[in-house]
């Protein structure tokens, strides 16, 4: 007898859940504005978010959605402790309330946001869930690094973005920051100086990180793709590749 499918929701229905959700949340008032994660958070679906000292062994584990059953390493006074959170609990690492770490902030509520409306979607009990961070000087087992890259991992940092980033926000900020004028990727992920610089002001206005606003872009199919050949003559202004050698 074959068990209950794992739940499992498409791209398409993370992406219009979360926008639907947030426009719900911030109404008419909200038009155009970046999305306010931590008021959706706390008031709309009623999660504590809550700052501790973690204290897992795992470095790269920035953010806990805590079940009410399963214990977190903290560091308090000096000391470890294994300490339960209540249910319905985000506990982010202390050294996220810094204003330089913002963005990382507010991915890591979104983050966890998420894996809380994936349980209410799917009818399921809350789990407990960690937001990892994936660090190139940290080593990971083979354990590790299957549960950074599960399916619900996965599809908790496109249920993130999306929160942060519902596409007609994206499209009107796009809008405003570049004159509705397409930004152009040249191969896979080329930019030009000039299209650089608008993606990082527009990651700046909506408050997410340069890497995760392509991501969503590339997810929503919004840049504009382009041979690389025309970057090296446009814009590096480099010989024709018929005359190399």
């Amino acid at each position: 007898m074959k068990g209950k499918p794992k739940p499992f929701l498409r791209n398409s229905e993370i992406d219009e859940l979360c926008e639907r959700l947030i426009y719900e949340y911030m109404g008419d008032d909200g038009a155009g504005k970046p999305v306010d994660i931590i008021g959706f958070t706390t008031r709309f679906l009623k999660l504590t978010i809550l700052y501790a000292n973690i204290a897992e062994e795992d470095m790269s584990k920035l953010g806990f959605l805590s079940d009410g059953r399963t214990p977190l390493l903290v560091s308090c006074k000096g000391q470890t402790v294994s300490h339960v959170f209540p249910e319905k609990t985000i506990v982010l690492d202390r050294f996220l309330k810094a204003e330089k770490e913002r963005n990382r902030r507010f991915f890591t509520i979104a983050h966890e946001a998420f894996h809380y409306l994936n349980s209410l979607v799917n009818h399921v009990p809350q789990q407990a869930a960690f937001h990892n961070e994936f660090d190139l000087d940290c080593h990971y087992t083979r354990e590790d690094f299957a549960k950074m890259m599960s399916v619900q991992e996965c599809q908790a940092d496109r249920g993130a973005a999306a929160l942060l980033m519902p596409k007609p926000l994206l499209l009107q900020t796009c809008m405003q920051f570049n004159g509705g004028k397409p930004i152009a990727v040249y191969g896979n992920s080329v930019f030009t100086a000039a299209d650089r610089a608008v993606l990082f002001e527009i990651a700046e206005y909506l408050r997410v990180s340069f890497t995760a606003l392509v991501i969503r872009m590339e997810h929503l199919k919004l840049f504009e793709k382009h041979d690389f050949s025309e970057y090296v003559s446009s814009e590096l202004h480099l010989g024709n590749p018929e005359a190399y050698g």
